[in-house]
């Protein structure tokens, strides 16, 4: 695999750059700055990026050669009966449940759309590659495929309610719900054919750290990651509101008698918890060390690199950006700054970049070479 570039917006000039690992070099990225800026990046997969355009209507982009592919468009989404523009910028959508239409802006409806996307296989040497994404149905994550040449998006799943978290390997498509439990999908059928679902005993320290990390002080984001045929499970624990000195404090505490404004207290990523799949035992083991390894996830396709083969990745880290869209734009202090190298061994965590900037818009996203 070739090494990761990180994808972000640069601070004082209008354009993308590239960030390498090796060489700790930033690298210019051609493209219409402001054109993409109006675009919603929900990911990266297999060297190609996914965003919604303007419209809300998702894009494969591939920033190395410039190619892009046009995809099915949102209203042809499963839960979606139609939609029409009905003003500047307003959408009025009418879902397959319950009566009447919902207006919504091409930012918010891009948010409630797209979850996350990724693709089965590298594009580029295979161009009957399967399409696979997240999208939000009444608060829950179900899934839709699509295939080159298809005029709309086919829904599927199984019995997990809701998905965590996708992942593709080989066609394979591993697809995280609670408990946690993991479906098996073939996508060498014409439509996805589900093999499997594994139902693995909850660790203990998962059950513990609802206490350690309650729901109304913090959030946790869940993520699938294959290591050497291995499969991880990533939990992320994110403060809701998080102090200059690192306290994470309820939202009632940032206002103060003392001014007019309640203190800034940015969403921060605190702690990191990875537990290793026991296939034959049906139990997720609390993994202590990465040992070479360095885990990268976020918004985009997760995977696993060693480090000795890539120079200026550090192991036994997992890296990470900002995914955590309920609350990207509700500020205009903060949104796509959640990034860093979290170190698995002492659980400190150093920043990604040289950057102090609280609002990165469109948020970085990692990226690998095809």
């Amino acid at each position: 695999m070739n090494s990761p570039l990180l994808l972000f917006p640069m601070e004082q000039e209008n354009s993308f750059c590239f960030f390498s690992l090796a060489n700790k070099r930033e690298y210019e990225f051609k493209a219409d700055f402001e054109k993409l800026q109006q675009w919603r990046f929900v990911g990266s997969s297999h060297g190609w990026l996914l965003l919604l355009n303007e419209k809300a209507d998702p894009i494969l982009l591939n920033p190395f050669s410039g190619i892009n592919f046009e995809l099915p468009g949102k209203e042809t989404f499963p839960h979606i009966r139609s939609i029409q523009e009905v003003g500047d910028d307003v959408f009025a959508v009418h879902y397959n449940f319950g009566n009447g239409s919902i207006c919504h802006s091409s930012k918010t409806l891009g948010q409630l759309l797209m979850v996350k996307a990724v693709l089965s296989t590298n594009r580029s040497c295979n161009t009957n590659c399967t399409v696979i994404i997240m999208y939000n149905e009444l608060s829950m994550s179900r899934l839709a495929f699509c295939r080159p040449g298809d005029i709309g998006w086919t829904g599927f799943g199984g019995e997990i309610q809701s998905y965590y978290d996708i992942l593709c390997n080989d066609n394979m498509l591993y697809a995280l719900g609670a408990g946690p439990s993991i479906e098996v999908w073939d996508l060498y059928e014409s439509t996805p054919s589900r093999k499997m679902i594994i139902q693995a005993s909850c660790p203990r320290k998962l059950t513990e750290a609802h206490q350690i990390y309650p729901a109304d002080l913090y959030s946790s984001k869940w993520y699938l990651v294959l290591s050497s045929g291995e499969m991880l499970l990533v939990i992320r624990y994110i403060g809701e509101f998080v102090r200059y000195d690192g306290e994470v404090v309820y939202e009632g505490d940032t206002l103060t008698h003392y001014a007019s404004e309640p203190l800034v207290c940015p969403y921060k990523t605190v702690q990191f918890h990875v537990y290793k799949l026991d296939t034959d035992q049906k139990i997720w083991q609390q993994v202590e060390s990465l040992n070479d390894c360095a885990l990268f996830v976020g918004g985009y396709h997760s995977f696993c690199l060693p480090a000795k083969e890539h120079p200026g990745c550090k192991a036994n880290a997992i890296y990470f950006t900002d995914d955590y869209w309920d609350r990207m734009d509700e500020d205009y202090c903060y949104g796509g700054h959640d990034m860093g190298i979290f170190k698995l061994e002492d659980g400190s965590t150093e920043p990604l970049l040289d950057c102090h900037k609280q609002k990165i818009e469109p948020p970085p996203f990692w990226i690998v070479p095809n």
